[in-house]
């Protein structure tokens, strides 16, 4: 709308809480607050300051810094006082440290893809998503987690070295060289299903079961792992002279394969490794007891 003068300061007018109280005539710094939270102003010329009744003009007989107005003359005990902050700058307070609770933060907290949480001082750890994998990139030191803020379960140093503890013991350690193991390394013996047909899907398991209860064909197995090794224990059923035929996927010693104990209740054991898909070198250790 048109106006005559100068053209007025656009925003939120803000009456600022009396200090009155506060005059002793030695003071001249005050905190500015509008109800009883700091606030600010841009510049003294946003600012209409009166002590006693009388308007005080700004840049001579006040200054204004952050949130602290500041007299040239100290106001005496007794004077009234009065404040208006006009125009476009807009308060933003500063919460004091450790004054933040997570009840007042957005749960959940979301971020969009590749906006970070960057960590420490040189922003030595940054946790982020891609929009198709989630990272968590270390530059300083070692990522440990930890369990009961004390028990390290897992390390990753640089060159992607990895080690895995078990109540403050590493049982596991990568390196250029390969895999060190402390202990011993086990796996369970999967019980496979009886049929006619026996397929194994190597992914469940290194060794695995079955107890015959008729004669069976076993398939080329699903899964396979170049390099994976196990063994096959085969149990005769009560009754016995059970036979198995196995897929050409299985390699035998001379080209053939075994013939079962069929001595009922028998076990034989196959021990196995893939050499390449569909090539399984197998042995068989027979009527173990």
């Amino acid at each position: 709308m048109p106006y005559l003068g100068k053209e007025p300061v656009r925003g939120q007018n803000r009456e600022l809480d009396d200090i009155s109280g506060s005059f002793n005539g030695g003071n001249t710094a005050f905190t500015m607050q509008v109800g009883g939270i700091n606030t600010s102003a841009g510049s003294a010329n946003q600012c209409f300051i009166s002590v006693g009744g009388v308007m005080q003009n700004p840049g001579t007989d006040f200054t204004v810094a952050s949130s602290t107005l500041t007299f040239t003359t100290p106001p005496a005990s007794g004077l009234d006082f009065w404040g208006l902050i006009q125009g476009d700058s807009v308060n933003i307070n500063t919460p004091a440290d450790a004054s933040v609770s997570g009840s007042k933060l957005t749960n959940p907290l979301d971020l969009p893809d590749n906006h970070k949480i960057r960590f420490g001082t040189g922003n030595d750890l940054n946790i982020y998503h891609n929009g198709t994998d989630s990272y968590i990139d270390n530059v300083t030191g070692a990522i440990l987690l930890r369990t009961n803020n004390t028990e390290t379960a897992i390390k990753c140093f640089a060159n992607a070295q990895v080690e895995i503890y078990h109540d403050a013991v590493k049982k596991l350690e990568t390196a250029s060289g390969g895999i060190s193991l402390t202990g011993g390394a086990a796996c369970n013996i999967t019980a496979l299903s009886d049929g006619a047909t026996i397929t194994i899907d190597m992914a469940t398991s290194l060794h695995h079961s079955v107890t015959l209860g008729g004669n069976r064909a076993f398939a080329a197995p699903t899964n396979q792992a170049i390099g994976q090794s196990g063994s096959i224990f085969i149990t005769q059923d009560g009754t016995g002279s059970r036979t198995a035929s196995w897929n050409a996927a299985f390699k035998w010693a001379g080209g053939s394969a075994p013939t079962l104990t069929t001595t009922a209740a028998a076990v034989d054991r196959i021990d196995y490794l893939i050499k390449s898909s569909n090539v399984i070198h197998a042995v068989a250790t027979l009527d173990v007891k």
